[in-house]
């Protein structure tokens, strides 16, 4: 059930980091995360929010989902 409420998160987003969710492999941590959107020319806007995760290993979309979730509305309920 977790991981349903988890997968919320992820369609939460805006459009550029769904697609961007989509072509990481991961485990990744932060600084590959934001190496890879460089990579795929991120608009500041999303480098900077990027920035403010925490510096972390991330196992899968959904676990990114929810820091960006935290990141762009705060913490979930």
């Amino acid at each position: 059930m977790e991981t349903e409420s988890k997968r919320e998160y992820v369609t939460e987003l805006p459009l550029e980091i769904q697609k961007m969710l989509k072509n990481l492999d991961f485990p990744i941590e932060r600084k590959e995360v934001i190496e890879q959107a460089r990579k795929s020319k991120a608009i500041p806007d999303i480098l900077r929010e990027l920035g403010m995760l925490p510096d972390k290993k991330y196992n899968s979309a959904e676990d990114l989902a929810e820091e960006l979730h935290i990141v762009y509305i705060g913490v979930p309920a």
